[in-house]
Protein backbone atom coordinates (compact mmCIF):
# COMPACT_ATOMS: atom_id res chain seq x y z
CA UNK A 1 0.00 0.00 0.00
CA UNK A 2 1.37 3.36 -0.92
CA UNK A 3 0.17 6.88 0.80
CA UNK A 4 0.59 10.31 -0.76
CA UNK A 5 2.66 12.62 1.48
CA UNK A 6 4.75 15.44 -0.10
CA UNK A 7 3.77 17.31 -3.15
CA UNK A 8 7.17 19.08 -4.40
CA UNK A 9 7.42 22.30 -6.03
CA UNK A 10 10.23 24.54 -6.39
CA UNK A 11 8.62 26.86 -3.62
CA UNK A 12 8.52 24.05 -1.15
CA UNK A 13 6.98 21.31 0.05
CA UNK A 14 3.27 21.03 0.70
CA UNK A 15 1.63 17.82 2.69
CA UNK A 16 -0.98 16.02 2.50
CA UNK A 17 -2.92 13.27 3.87
CA UNK A 18 -4.52 11.72 0.94
CA UNK A 19 -5.06 8.40 2.54
CA UNK A 20 -4.27 4.81 1.19
CA UNK A 21 -3.78 5.21 -2.51
CA UNK A 22 -5.31 2.37 -4.68
CA UNK A 23 -5.02 4.23 -7.93
CA UNK A 24 -3.16 7.39 -8.59
CA UNK A 25 -3.74 10.09 -11.42
CA UNK A 26 -2.73 13.31 -11.42
CA UNK A 27 -4.04 15.74 -13.91
CA UNK A 28 -5.26 19.35 -14.90
CA UNK A 29 -2.10 20.80 -14.65
CA UNK A 30 -3.72 24.14 -15.93
CA UNK A 31 -2.93 27.34 -14.64
CA UNK A 32 -5.07 28.94 -11.97
CA UNK A 33 -5.64 32.31 -9.96
CA UNK A 34 -2.51 34.35 -10.95
CA UNK A 35 0.51 32.98 -11.03
CA UNK A 36 -0.02 29.02 -10.03
CA UNK A 37 -1.29 25.58 -11.28
CA UNK A 38 -4.23 23.63 -10.05
CA UNK A 39 -2.69 19.88 -9.65
CA UNK A 40 -5.84 17.27 -9.37
CA UNK A 41 -5.06 14.46 -6.82
CA UNK A 42 -7.36 11.60 -7.39
CA UNK A 43 -6.86 8.73 -5.14
CA UNK A 44 -8.63 6.07 -2.84
CA UNK A 45 -11.07 6.45 -1.17
CA UNK A 46 -12.86 8.02 -4.57
CA UNK A 47 -12.10 11.43 -3.97
CA UNK A 48 -10.33 14.39 -5.48
CA UNK A 49 -7.98 16.47 -3.37
CA UNK A 50 -7.27 19.91 -5.27
CA UNK A 51 -3.98 21.64 -4.61
CA UNK A 52 -2.91 25.27 -5.34
CA UNK A 53 0.65 24.65 -6.86
CA UNK A 54 3.29 27.14 -7.94
CA UNK A 55 4.41 25.02 -10.28
CA UNK A 56 3.56 21.57 -11.56
CA UNK A 57 4.50 18.92 -9.06
CA UNK A 58 6.47 15.86 -8.53
CA UNK A 59 4.59 13.41 -6.45
CA UNK A 60 6.68 11.40 -3.29
CA UNK A 61 5.12 7.72 -3.18
CA UNK A 62 6.58 6.68 0.35
CA UNK A 63 5.66 2.50 1.14
CA UNK A 64 3.74 1.54 4.14
CA UNK A 65 5.88 -0.24 6.66
CA UNK A 66 5.02 -4.05 7.17
CA UNK A 67 3.18 -5.07 10.36
CA UNK A 68 5.41 -5.26 13.45
CA UNK A 69 5.47 -9.26 14.48
CA UNK A 70 6.42 -10.90 17.73
CA UNK A 71 5.72 -8.84 20.18
CA UNK A 72 6.66 -9.98 23.57
CA UNK A 73 6.17 -8.57 27.27
CA UNK A 74 8.42 -9.55 30.24
CA UNK A 75 8.88 -7.47 33.62
CA UNK A 76 7.60 -7.50 37.08
CA UNK A 77 6.44 -4.76 39.57
CA UNK A 78 5.75 -1.37 38.04
CA UNK A 79 8.07 -2.23 34.59
CA UNK A 80 7.33 -4.24 31.77
CA UNK A 81 9.57 -4.49 28.47
CA UNK A 82 8.57 -4.47 25.37
CA UNK A 83 10.21 -6.20 22.41
CA UNK A 84 9.54 -7.08 19.34
CA UNK A 85 11.37 -7.97 15.33
CA UNK A 86 12.34 -5.10 13.24
CA UNK A 87 10.26 -4.40 10.11
CA UNK A 88 12.04 -5.51 7.09
CA UNK A 89 12.06 -4.78 3.45
CA UNK A 90 11.23 -1.11 3.62
CA UNK A 91 13.81 1.10 1.14
CA UNK A 92 17.18 2.05 2.98
CA UNK A 93 16.39 5.51 2.42
CA UNK A 94 13.78 5.76 4.94
CA UNK A 95 14.32 5.29 8.51
CA UNK A 96 12.06 3.59 10.50
CA UNK A 97 11.34 4.20 14.12
CA UNK A 98 8.47 2.57 16.26
CA UNK A 99 5.91 3.44 17.93
CA UNK A 100 4.55 2.22 21.09
CA UNK A 101 0.51 2.25 22.69
CA UNK A 102 -0.31 0.83 25.79
CA UNK A 103 -3.96 0.68 27.99
CA UNK A 104 -5.61 -1.10 30.73
CA UNK A 105 -8.59 -1.12 27.97
CA UNK A 106 -8.15 -3.51 26.06
CA UNK A 107 -9.23 -2.24 22.38
CA UNK A 108 -9.11 -4.89 19.75
CA UNK A 109 -6.59 -7.05 18.14
CA UNK A 110 -5.03 -4.46 16.18
CA UNK A 111 -6.92 -1.16 16.84
CA UNK A 112 -5.86 0.40 20.21
CA UNK A 113 -8.30 2.82 22.12
CA UNK A 114 -8.80 6.36 21.62
CA UNK A 115 -7.32 6.63 25.72
CA UNK A 116 -4.15 4.52 24.84
CA UNK A 117 -0.99 6.02 26.06
CA UNK A 118 1.36 6.77 22.86
CA UNK A 119 5.07 6.74 23.11
CA UNK A 120 6.70 7.64 19.46
CA UNK A 121 10.13 7.96 18.13
CA UNK A 122 11.61 4.83 19.55
CA UNK A 123 14.44 3.71 17.54
CA UNK A 124 15.37 0.15 18.86
CA UNK A 125 13.39 -2.79 18.88
CA UNK A 126 12.65 -2.82 22.29
CA UNK A 127 11.57 -0.59 25.43
CA UNK A 128 10.48 -0.48 29.05
CA UNK A 129 7.57 0.90 30.11
CA UNK A 130 7.64 2.57 34.01
CA UNK A 131 5.57 3.85 36.79
CA UNK A 132 2.56 1.08 36.46
CA UNK A 133 -0.13 0.40 38.27
CA UNK A 134 0.23 -3.09 40.00
CA UNK A 135 -2.36 -5.86 39.32
CA UNK A 136 -3.58 -4.41 35.97
CA UNK A 137 -3.19 -5.97 33.14
CA UNK A 138 -1.81 -3.79 30.01
CA UNK A 139 -2.65 -4.20 26.50
CA UNK A 140 0.01 -3.15 24.36
CA UNK A 141 0.37 -2.42 20.23
CA UNK A 142 3.23 -1.48 18.19
CA UNK A 143 3.59 0.02 14.84
CA UNK A 144 6.28 1.15 12.85
CA UNK A 145 6.38 4.58 10.93
CA UNK A 146 8.67 5.96 8.93
CA UNK A 147 10.51 9.15 9.88
CA UNK A 148 8.83 12.53 8.96
CA UNK A 149 6.94 10.87 6.49
CA UNK A 150 4.12 11.10 8.19
CA UNK A 151 3.42 6.99 6.98
CA UNK A 152 2.72 4.63 9.80
CA UNK A 153 2.03 0.77 9.35
CA UNK A 154 -0.97 -1.24 10.96
CA UNK A 155 -0.80 -1.74 14.93
CA UNK A 156 1.10 -5.44 15.46
CA UNK A 157 -1.63 -7.81 17.67
CA UNK A 158 -2.37 -7.02 20.69
CA UNK A 159 -0.20 -8.87 23.35
CA UNK A 160 -0.92 -7.97 27.27
CA UNK A 161 0.37 -8.69 30.79
CA UNK A 162 -0.16 -8.14 34.12
CA UNK A 163 1.73 -5.84 36.71
CA UNK A 164 3.35 -8.12 40.00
Amino acid sequence: MLYLTKVTTTNGDLTTKAGPIRTLSISSFSPSHAKGYTCTVSASPLSTYPVILETPPSVILIPVPSQVQDVKLSGSGTSLTISWTAVTGTDPMYKILYVVRYSPNCGNETDPPSDATKRSGITATSTTLTGLQLNTTYYVWVAAEILGAGVQGNYSMRVNATSH
